[in-house]
């Protein structure tokens, strides 16, 4: 009985260990952090330089419809490779915590220092019931030499 909460211990230790973000460095010399979600963020470019690459996601536009409302979207990409496939899932909150309707809505083909606009509506809630927008990536990216479906 005493040897098994040692190695329980251990193995809780382990586990956590294992679902840490993990710095790593490139042959090429950039740093990467690598997420235990499956996702990374480039630290550094090769000059040892802080990374300013990003795809920057703004709202543009807030319409109300009928019976429901609508989103202007804009996806600006400061890559320095082109966003072949992304395909983003909004959530919208009704007040603060109320998960109201999922939708999702895909960007393609925006090469670097350009822009795609998109729309997104929601049917149900106005634009003044949404009290926050989630915004997390679907499983379909294909962005320079990651791909993920």
């Amino acid at each position: 009985m005493l040897f098994r909460k040692p190695a329980f211990i251990a193995l809780m230790l382990l586990t956590q260990a294992a679902s840490a973000d993990i710095k790593a460095t490139t042959a090429d010399g950039r740093e990467v952090l690598l997420r235990d979600n499956g996702t990374w963020t480039l630290l550094t470019d090769q000059s040892g330089e802080a990374a300013s690459e990003q795809a920057i996601l703004t709202l543009e536009k807030k319409f109300d419809l009928a019976r429901g409302c609508r989103l202007g979207l804009r996806l600006k990409n400061d890559l320095t490779a082109q966003i072949r496939t992304l395909v983003l899932r909004f959530t919208a909150y009704k007040g603060d915590n109320i998960p109201f309707e999922t939708v999702s809505r895909g960007f393609s083909y925006i090469k670097p220092t350009a822009s795609q606009y998109q729309e997104s509506s929601f049917w149900g809630i106005s634009r003044n019931e949404i009290g926050a927008v989630e915004v997390s990536v679907a499983r379909k990216c294909n962005v320079g030499e990651l791909t993920k479906y």
